[in-house]
């Protein structure tokens, strides 16, 4: 993750003082799929092969990847295309595809316990040191696979289901873990990707619990301290399968 320092005066009850801040990089890069440009992104610098193979499978436009290689700005993904893609500008400045995304079929489930454990696994250094990133992590059978930073919440989530992808990891068995709020574009991401569980320390809107209910997700947000919130198929957690669909 690229940082640089800048100083700035903080005023403080009163009290002002000149400090050394780490600054996050925004940076812009070119996402060619089978050499034709398809998007260009705004985004960290970091797990930038992640964030093309994690884009094209989250986006719905191909269930596998062939290879993705980065050159300069330049993300080259070459795979076999499944799906149509028709962008869709979110409220937050990412892209969703407007496309209809695939129901998510999983036996997986999670307790309370381990759902209160990938929150608390997605905070990280250069999140608390710059409070300008949103961070995702992806759980794999039960364990921490991989967490990822970017300045999008759709990037980080992107990255991480591109870890998945590039490392053959079965999407069904894993657990997305987010700081960004749920629309629907987001909670998309994880159905076209085949992830059955959401977990986010933030809230969702409307049409992201309808859409998890729609593709079988099970979508739970305001993770903290303790306590969190089923919107979408409870049955997925430990204790909580006798209240059936939530309404």
């Amino acid at each position: 993750m690229n940082l640089i320092h800048h100083t700035g005066i903080m005023y403080k009850n009163g009290s002002i003082s000149e400090i050394d801040d780490a600054i996050v990089c925004e940076d812009t890069f070119t996402l060619l799929l089978n050499e034709c440009p398809l998007l260009t992104m705004v985004a960290s610098d970091d797990h930038l092969r992640e964030l093309g193979a994690g884009f094209v499978i989250s986006s719905g436009i191909a269930d596998r990847i062939e290879s993705v290689t980065v050159i300069d700005e330049n993300i080259y993904v070459e795979a076999p295309v499944t799906g149509e893609y028709r962008a869709a500008l979110e409220s937050s400045g990412g892209y969703a595809n407007v496309a209809e995304p695939p129901e998510v079929f999983s036996t997986s489930g999670i307790t309370p316990e381990k759902v209160l454990e990938v929150r608390e696994s997605i905070d990280s250094d250069a999140w608390l040191k710059t409070g300008a990133l949103h961070a995702s992590v992806l759980f794999y059978k039960g364990e921490l696979a991989v967490r990822c930073e970017d300045i999008g919440r759709h990037n980080s989530v992107d990255k991480v289901v591109g870890h998945a992808v590039l490392n053959n990891l079965p999407l069904s068995d894993c657990v997305i873990g987010c700081t960004g709020r749920q629309p629907s574009g987001m909670v998309q991401k994880a159905a076209n990707a085949g992830i059955p569980i959401i977990i986010s320390r933030a809230a969702s809107t409307d049409q992201g619990i309808a859409m998890a209910e729609k593709t079988g997700i099970t979508l739970i947000c305001f993770t903290r301290e303790g306590r969190f919130t089923v919107y979408t198929h409870p049955e997925r957690i430990t204790g909580l399968g006798q209240y059936g669909k939530v309404k």
